[in-house]
């Protein structure tokens, strides 16, 4: 950003009296096209891919770490800017090579919380390398396969990029090496949080470990809280923020979401500590981030929504909340309950004992209470 756009900025915002300016720039899920204090990471991973630039298939590679460590923005920033240098046929510069003007090479990022099957990977990826619309149904996922083979030739190599591995609902990285052994002209990127030594499988040829964040959290509270607020963060709040986030930006960004959006409601125009506490109390320990909630499917994502709306704090037993949701929408009480069971199977929702009276014999009820910013997950629906 440049200082001519923060100056317009300011100037809008003393018009609109506004706090929030971009929300993309606060958002967890949101990844900016170049992320902060990853320099080393970045060599790393061209690193990795560097036989591409000698016309070659590189190893398949496994990028791992903790959750809100910035995997899927290095991953995503780096396969955009290898798109838009290599495939536009200019040269590719690294810190060791003076470039490489292949135009045979593709680049292809999916997320394995869309992309969750063999099916849906083959289909992201024939939709991904092809201009014309790729059927969702009434082809099989060998013909998929074929129509892949067919498309790579014998001279076009792939890289393709599967985020968000090993996840509840998501392709373990076991499975991502069978799904694309079939094609000799591709490499695989497969982007989790499991340490290589706990995949019960033959490690990938090459490792890449993201660790969590340090100093690095206050610099990127910094740049996206420049980008995202017409008025400058206060360091001290950036500090609270990520000594409490411990190296999550996930948590952190959410946070400050949050604290931006009630700092907002309250007719402020800069954050109070009220507001970073509201930020804080408001983003749970071990929560799960935005982006696998935002992933959900419709009747998942209804229901998730039922939940926020009776403020259900796992007080109440699975079947009345449940019998509640269905009296509310076109939904069965068996779907329901159905599905509040696996958004808690997900980690989307925490199951709770619930307090009965007297005694009990067997298994003690259980409610669910969001397991994730249900404060954050309002904001981004109402918009």
């Amino acid at each position: 950003m440049d200082l001519t756009e923060r100056i317009d900025r300011r100037r809008s915002r003393s018009q609109e009296n506004d706090l929030i300016v971009d929300r993309d720039a606060l958002n967890p899920a949101v990844h900016p096209p170049e992320p902060v204090g990853r320099e080393t990471l970045f060599e790393a991973m061209l690193d990795a891919i560097d036989p591409l630039f000698d016309r070659a298939v590189p190893p398949n590679t496994y990028v791992w770490g903790p959750p809100g460590a910035g995997k899927s923005a290095i991953v995503t920033a780096l396969i955009s800017a290898l798109e838009s240098e290599m495939t536009g046929q200019r040269p590719f510069y690294t810190a060791t090579r003076s470039g490489s003007d292949r135009a045979d090479v593709r680049f292809v990022y999916l997320d394995a919380r869309y992309a969750n099957s063999r099916f849906r990977i083959y289909r992201e990826l024939l939709d991904g390398l092809l201009v014309d619309t790729v059927p969702e149904r009434g082809v099989s996922t060998d013909a998929l396969e074929e129509r892949i083979t067919s498309v790579l030739g014998a001279s076009e190599t792939v890289l393709v990029a599967v985020d968000h591995l090993g996840e509840a609902t998501t392709t373990e990285v076991s499975e991502l090496g069978s799904f694309f052994e079939p094609f000799d002209n591709l490499a695989w990127l497969g982007i989790g949080r499991d340490p290589p030594e706990e995949l019960s499988m033959p490690l990938p040829e090459q490792q890449v470990h993201v660790p969590a964040y340090t100093y690095e959290l206050v610099d990127i509270l910094t740049v996206r809280g420049s980008r995202g607020l017409s008025q400058t963060l206060d360091h001290a709040h950036t500090q609270r923020i990520a000594e409490w986030a411990d190296g999550d930006a996930h948590d952190a960004l959410a946070a400050l979401f949050v604290a931006a959006t009630e700092a907002e409601a309250d007719g402020a125009t800069r954050l109070r500590d009220a507001h970073i506490d509201a930020g804080i109390e408001a983003v749970p320990t071990d929560g799960v981030s935005m982006g696998q909630v935002l992933a959900l499917s419709d009747n998942e994502t209804r229901v998730l929504e039922q939940v926020l709306d009776l403020s259900a704090d796992g007080d109440e037993r699975i079947d009345a909340v449940a019998a509640r949701i269905a009296d509310q929408t076109d939904l069965t009480e068996g779907t329901v309950k159905r599905l509040l069971y696996e958004l808690a199977q997900f980690g989307v929702l925490e199951r709770r004992a619930v307090a009965v009276s007297g005694a009990t014999n067997g298994r003690r009820p259980s409610g669910v209470a969001p397991n994730f910013s249900a404060r954050l997950f309002a904001t981004l629906r109402d918009r």
